[in-house]
Formats: C-alpha cells, structure tokens, sequence
C-alpha cells in the first residue's frame, strides 16, 4: 500500500468512527448511553452538554466557512507578493471578546448546576457503596445488603461511595455522572430513576486484573417492591419457591472457599430439606439466583453462613456475583413435592 493510500485511510478513521457511533443500537443491545437520560440528575447533565455541544458546532461552522472562504478568495495567483496591511484593531477586539463571552457562558451554565448534580435535593434514601476488588456491595438503611443495587422510582437515592483496596469510580450513565471510591475516603453522589427498569453501568477506573468484571446493575422498581425486596420477599408478588430460614438443622452444606469455588458444586435435596452455604475463607461471597423468585443471599463475610428450605420441585442455578468471571457457579436438584 502506498504511502498517500495510507495516509488517506488513516485520515478516514474518525469519520469511520463517527459513522459508528451513529448506527442504531440493535434491540438486543443494551442502552448505557449517558445521552438517553432516565433521571433528573443524568438530565441535567445532558441539558448542559446538548448547549455546550450547539455551541460549539456553530463555532466549527463559522470558523471553519472563514478559514475555506479565506483559502479560496485569497489563494495565491502568481509569484507577486502581497500587499502588507496592519492588523485591524477593532476586528481584533471582537475575536478576542467573542471567545471570552463563550468562555463565561459556559462557565456560568456549568457552575450554576455543580451543586445540583452534586448534592441534588434532599434525598429520600440513603445507601452505602462499596467498591472491591472486583464487584459492588450495596448496603440499605435497615441493614440488608446486596452485590446489585435496587432502588424505588421517582425518589431521590443519596450514595455514599468509598473503597475497600483501591481506586474505583461508581457510575450509571443513565441515572448520574461518575462518584469515585476511593479507600479510606466516603464521596457522596446521587441518583433517581424516573420509570421502573434495569439500568447498567461499570467501574470506570482500571483497578485491576477483574475490571472488566466489575459491571453495576441498578434495578428500578415500585416502592411496594422495594419494601419487599427489603424484607426478603421476591419481587412482583410471584410464587414463593424457596423461603429463608435461620437455625434449622441443614440437611446439605455447601462451603464457600478461597478458591472461589462452590463446594460441591452441584446437589440434589427434596422438597422441604434445609440447604446451608457457609463462607469458610477470606473472600467475600454471595448466593445469588437466576430464578428472581428464589431470594438471594446478602454479602457473605467470612464464617457467615446463609440458609434456604426449597417449596418447589426443580433445578436452580446460581453464582456469586462476586467471581462470575471464574465461574463460581452451583446448581440444586430439588425433588418431591
């Protein structure tokens, strides 16, 4: 390939990019733009970005017609030179007074919404979040905890954020800007969800081998789904599968280890038998279940220990979100009934 080939192909490139970018997203795609807003605080934040953006592609217009229509009716016809003129002084104040007002404009915008975007309204609910390395722990005003983040629409969440090792950064472009964890450190930041969903983000700091990993999930939902999301109940009122139960002698244990592996990974018990996870290690585990109507486990510390008693006959999968990405998944046989 030539060297005028490529350099013509590489000149291509962000325009490619562009093009890209401006594709429709397929309907099985999932929406993480921070462009398609579902809250007022994310809003706010397109609401300056959308003027800023405006602004500044009618200063790349105009800038840029001068620069092609000077090119073109001053372009260079013969060897003579041109005449010499000095700069026109009035001309030269209004193209440094026209930048310095943009400037300020959208230094005033900006600053007006800071704390807005920063503190927001009095919140209704306030969470603690954690990050580690490499998933979220999500822990609510009456104690429960939890690797995904559930939220009652239409109120306003208050997320106090820090870290439990090293730097990571909270974020759901969809729901508000970026709240960074940071060790030893509590930052503060808000959401709320306008209408009733799922809602996707990422750790947007490279904080290690698992960043890739560290995925969030906020699940909107009503506030009477919310209280029973609170109280351990499944959500939406569906058939109750499995029950939690606490002090009842297990007919099953599975252990939770460092080596990040369900042991043993898969069992068969019967309807009515008491299943028993325990976290015999140091890593932080969770039970959490495909089948939304059989109730998760909360954060599991070491020697915490987690007790179900199944209703229904079936098989159930389940992980710890935790360590999706070393496959530390288990599945229960339940039989009878």
């Amino acid at each position: 390939m030539s060297v005028k080939r490529r350099r013509l192909l590489l000149g291509l490139l962000p325009g490619v990019g562009v093009a890209a970018a401006l594709i429709p997203v397929s309907v099985g795609a999932v929406d993480v733009s921070p462009l398609d807003c579902a809250g007022p605080n994310a809003c706010d934040i397109v609401s300056i970005y959308t003027g800023i953006f405006l602004i500044a592609m009618a200063v790349l217009v105009i800038v840029g017609g001068l620069i092609i229509y000077a090119a073109l009716r001053f372009r260079r016809r013969d060897d003579r030179e041109p005449s010499q003129v000095h700069g026109n002084a009035r001309l030269e104040i209004v193209w440094t007074a026209i930048p310095v007002l943009i400037l300020s404009l959208f230094f005033i915008r900006t600053t007006l919404r800071m704390d807005y975007v920063r503190n927001g309204p009095p919140p209704n609910i306030t969470i603690q979040v954690t990050g580690v390395q490499w998933a979220w722990l999500f822990k609510y005003p009456n104690g429960k905890s939890s690797s995904t983040l559930t939220i009652p629409v239409n109120q306003v969440i208050q997320l106090k954020v820090t870290s439990k090792d090293v730097l990571h950064s909270f974020w759901v472009p969809r729901l508000g800007g970026q709240i960074y964890a940071i060790p030893g450190q509590q930052n503060h930041g808000w959401i709320e969800a306008s209408q009733a969903g799922q809602y996707f983000g990422e750790c947007n700091e490279l904080c290690g081998i698992g960043h890739a990993t560290m995925s969030l999930q906020v699940d909107a939902v009503s506030n009477a789904n919310y209280q029973a999301f609170l109280a351990g109940k499944p959500i939406g009122g569906g058939p109750v599968l499995a029950q939690k139960v606490s002090g009842a002698t297990p007919a099953s244990k599975v252990s939770e280890n460092d080596q990040l592996k369900f042991a043993p990974t898969s069992l068969s018990v019967k309807v009515g038998d008491v299943i028993q996870w325990s976290n015999d290690g140091s890593s932080v585990h969770n039970v959490t279940f495909d089948n939304k109507a059989v109730p998760s486990s909360d954060t599991m510390n070491a020697n915490d220990k987690y007790e179900l008693k199944f209703s229904k006959a079936g098989t159930y999968r389940y992980v710890c979100t935790f360590h999706v990405s070393v496959g530390m998944t288990g599945t229960i046989t339940v039989t009878g009934g």
